[in-house]
């Protein structure tokens, strides 16, 4: 992702990547430089845990791709500039879920917006063109939002969440104004 996103970004801008292992640090680093043909003068890569290794540099732009990144939501909010885009990529409609209830009680981002992304491959010969005849496989989701700028408060969300969303059981933080029914007695 870091080879994909230097490309995009050019000499102009600066990418920040975290690796939590060394090891990795070090394969991303290889592959970077074999690509390159030496070190990339707007690459950073920092090994630690984002949370807690991340710079005071504001950003304008974050890609998670990570296990739990409802975990580095509020360091991200700390760096990332007012409309500044925050974007998740996760393997599962729960990490998903997770990720999206956090900012949504975070209160400092926009209403999330998830996507599923598939892929299928398709069949073209002359006249013979048609979907592949595999079963769409499941690639992942993405996730977007804005950071609203300090004091500005999210809008209504347009529908209620589903009964029980935010119910007893549920550990994690609750958007501002969901109320849970206090257990009578």
């Amino acid at each position: 992702m870091s080879i994909f996103l230097l490309r995009a970004l050019g000499s102009e801008g600066k990418l920040y990547s975290y690796e939590r292992r060394d090891d990795f640090a070090a394969i991303a680093r290889k592959n970077v430089e074999t690509f390159y043909g030496g070190p990339h003068p707007a690459w950073e890569l920092r090994v630690g845990d984002l949370v807690e290794t991340r710079g005071d540099e504001q950003i304008d732009r974050a890609i998670l791709d990570m296990l739990a990144p409802w975990e580095c939501i509020d360091s991200i909010a700390e760096v990332l500039i007012p409309g500044g885009v925050l974007c998740c990529y996760v393997a599962t409609a729960t990490q998903l879920g997770r990720t999206m209830d956090t900012l949504r009680a975070h209160g400092g981002f926009t209403e999330p917006r998830g996507i599923e992304l598939t892929s299928r491959e398709w069949h073209a010969e002359g006249l013979a063109i048609r979907p592949g005849h595999a079963t769409s496989g499941h690639t992942g989701f993405l996730m977007f939002s804005r950071r609203l700028a300090p004091g500005v408060t999210a809008p209504m969300r347009r529908r209620r969440p589903a009964p029980g969303a935010y119910g007893p059981d549920y550990t994690g933080p609750r958007p501002p104004g969901v109320v849970v029914d206090a257990p009578e007695g």
